[in-house]
């Protein structure tokens, strides 16, 4: 039981559709986090249905891209995109390390924050305008998967920021499975696609998409502790960003 109470704790507070089953367990917070690839899946799914529907219906490239990267952010109630603006308004301010933590935490949205933010969504735009015309469906499933596995991999696995909601959960004990299980949801998303629309489904820049998203997450969650003294939510939210963009632009380059 406390594993669909784990799941629908993860559906609940990072995707923004309806949650069929509300309870709240704060002892099940590294357990939710387990559940992140899943909670990829369901994302993945949902964005290329969206996506195919439109190219099906002939909408314009500029309208889907628009479309097609609004809802990516918004399916997660822009959580992620959040936690990407707080910390670069906190890394990019150079202040002292302190100094950084605070302006994290601050609820005000700084200059650095609104620059970066648009930068972000015009690279999404312009790669997703290009990357419409090969509509490949393998891509907008797994883009969602691997970014949340990376991020849940270091929450459950850096050291955490004082602050940070998941520090008093950061020592539980056998913490390695739920790393052990969010691999094995990643294999088992891959086996069932293949399963369904065969092995002929793949491209060879499909792996090239995959290693350079891993690459961009592990690059900016590192970057992204260092400057900030240890892992939190908004870092994961960060990494997801970073390594969405790196994904989409590289498909768009090679595919």
């Amino acid at each position: 039981m406390k594993y669909i109470t784990a799941f629908f704790m993860a559906w609940g507070n990072f995707i923004t559709l309806p949650c069929p089953y509300k309870k709240w367990d704060s002892k099940l917070l590294n357990m939710m986090l387990m559940f992140l690839p899943a909670i990829g899946a369901v994302i993945g799914a949902l964005w290329l249905i969206v996506i195919e529907l439109m190219v099906w219906f002939g909408i314009p490239d500029q309208i889907t891209a628009f479309v097609a990267v609004f809802f990516l952010f918004a399916i997660c109630g822009f959580m992620h995109l959040d936690g990407f603006m707080d910390c670069n308004d906190a890394i990019l301010s150079r202040r002292p390390l302190e100094e950084r933590q605070r302006i994290l935490k601050d609820s005000n949205v700084g200059a650095f924050a609104v620059v970066s933010v648009v930068f972000l969504l015009l690279g999404w735009y312009a790669a997703m305008t290009v990357q419409i015309q090969s509509t490949h469906l393998l891509v907008y499933f797994l883009i969602p998967i691997v970014s949340r596995l990376n991020a849940g991999w270091d929450v459950l696995t850096k050291d955490p920021i004082g602050h940070s909601q998941y520090a008093a959960d950061h020592s539980e004990k056998g913490k390695w499975k739920y790393e052990i299980v969010m691999v094995a949801e990643t294999m088992i998303f891959v086996i069932i696609w293949v399963a369904i629309f065969g092995i002929e489904s793949w491209r060879t820049g499909d792996i090239t998409v995959i290693a350079i998203e891993c690459a961009a997450c592990i690059a900016a969650g590192g970057f992204a502790r260092k400057q900030l003294g240890g892992m939190s939510g908004d870092i994961a939210g960060y990494t997801i960003c970073f390594g969405e963009l790196a994904a989409i632009i590289t498909a768009a380059i090679v595919l």
